[in-house]
This record gives structure tokens, sequence and C-alpha cells, in this order.
């Protein structure tokens, strides 16, 4: 019997040592990968055993909903495991959903909706 993975975010500490430890790895093996190549290698490797990076600081000037692709059948891999920002701008209509390199709405799993006026002063 095949056991479901439980999802897990890493914390920031946690994908450091490990993106520190795959480019040691490579550079000991001949390989010098680039920043955003090791990003997307351990990025990709650790979204098919269900673990995923922190959620990043939103950039400024845009709707700060997050949205995390976790779904191996609905999500390519271009995607999958990338933490994705709503491009709209600050204040839209959330009943209207968010999109960036997908489509998500607060309630689906793995979105973290936009801050409130109120969280963006504190």
């Amino acid at each position: 019997m095949t056991e479901t993975p439980t999802r897990r975010i890493l914390t920031h500490d946690e994908y450091d040592a490990a993106y520190a430890r795959l480019k040691a790895q490579a550079r000991l093996h001949g390989t010098q990968l680039s920043s955003n190549t090791a990003h997307a290698a351990l990025t990709a490797a650790l979204a098919m055993i269900d673990v995923y990076g922190p959620a990043p600081e939103p950039e400024p000037d845009t709707c700060t909903a997050l949205y995390l692709p976790t779904n191996t059948e609905e999500d390519g891999p271009d995607i999958l495991g990338v933490w994705q920002q709503c491009f709209f701008e600050p204040g839209h209509d959330d009943a209207d959903g968010h999109e960036s390199d997908c489509g998500w709405s607060d309630d689906m799993p793995g979105a973290i909706p936009a801050r409130t006026t109120d969280q963006e002063t504190a």
C-alpha cells in the first residue's frame, strides 16, 4: 500500500541549507550551477515528494495574494511548486480570483489571501 505524502513547507533556514548542499554537491562533481538553475532544480525535486520552499515576501505595487501550485496532474512542470503572486492591482475584488501563471481563488489549498491595508502597515 502506498502512503500519501504529507505536504510540507520548508522554513527559510531549511530551504537555504538544501540549496547550499545542492550547489556544493554540483561543485564536487565539476558542475557550477547558476542560482536560477539551482533554485529550479531544487524546487522541482522537492515538489515531487510534496515538499516546498517557503512563501516569498510579496513584491510591492501589486496584489499580495500568493498561491502554491501542488497538483502534479493539473499544474505543469514550469509552475509546480513555484509560488505565484497575483499580478492584479492591490485592492482588486478578491471575488474575481487571482491570476499569475495560473488562476486561483482564496479558498483553494495553497492560497494565501492578499494582505489587508492594516497588515501592510503593521
